[in-house]
């Protein structure tokens, strides 16, 4: 097993197994024990927040287009899953449109299904002003709070976009947000503490122990994102990082435990 204080963060779920930030890839995560999920959440037309990474609708469902111009009624009607061509980490479904069924879920579906068994790195993915407000008021009426410890169940921030992590910060000031960026700077530290961040995230494949000695200095806790490879993922490791996003979970404890 890994250390106990490096978190592994299943990235957008299980989505080296399953589609990506679809209920498959969320459930497969929890299945195999972890319960640490990121996904993106971002404003459709009608401003809804849907789980999506892109900012088009091209790559990962059976529609086209940005998200920000398509309706919620038109994401619906959308799949999900057919795109994905997996497993690679060997617990998913395998055959050919094995995850047809699969769509795109609201921010508001995800909090209902997974109130209480899940610990959330939500990233607020895109720039619409108004993002951070709406996803506020969902994660206020269904009463997620800041977690206790990363084994217990809650919801923390994340964003590459400090005017994004700013209005989040005004309307959720009691949980945990965290800064993305590719790598960790003097300037990035002193950005993200001012406006009262309590982490920075900076790509696997560039953090040093130096920088993360830095990021205490801030008071900044260091989590990490971006890992292609087992060197990256030990790398964030030996580093001190205190956990990583990662497609992969189930091999990356396995690799760590080795």
């Amino acid at each position: 097993m890994p250390a106990p204080n490096f978190t592994l963060i299943a990235h957008r779920g299980f989505s080296s197994d399953a589609p990506e930030n679809t209920y498959d890839a969320f459930d497969l995560a929890i299945e195999h024990g972890f319960n640490n999920i990121e996904t993106d959440v971002q404003l459709t037309s009608d401003g809804t927040p849907v789980l999506i990474h892109d900012d088009t609708l091209d790559r990962t469902t059976t529609g086209s287009g940005p998200v920000a111009k398509a309706t919620l009624g038109y994401i619906n009607s959308l799949e999900a899953g057919i795109w994905f061509e997996g497993p690679q980490d060997g617990v998913g479904r395998r055959g050919p449109a094995t995850y047809g069924d699969s769509f795109v879920p609201t921010l508001e579906e995800f909090l209902q299904r997974y109130e209480g068994n899940v610990n959330l790195h939500l990233e607020l993915k895109s720039t619409e002003p108004e993002l951070a407000e709406k996803a506020a008021a969902l994660i206020e009426e269904y009463g997620w709070k800041k977690p206790s410890s990363p084994a217990e169940s809650g919801v923390s921030i994340s964003s590459f976009h400090l005017e994004q992590l700013e209005r989040s910060r005004q309307v959720m000031p009691h949980l945990d947000h965290g800064f993305l960026l590719q790598q960790i700077t003097p300037e990035a530290c002193e950005a993200a503490a001012r406006i009262g961040c309590t982490g920075i995230y900076p790509l696997a494949g560039k953090v040093t122990a130096e920088d993360i000695a830095l990021a205490q200095r801030h008071e900044l806790w260091v989590r990490t994102w971006g890992v292609r490879s087992e060197e990256d993922l030990m790398r964030a490791h030996n580093a001190g990082a205190a956990g990583t996003t990662v497609d992969w979970p189930l091999r990356a404890q396995k690799i760590l435990g080795s």
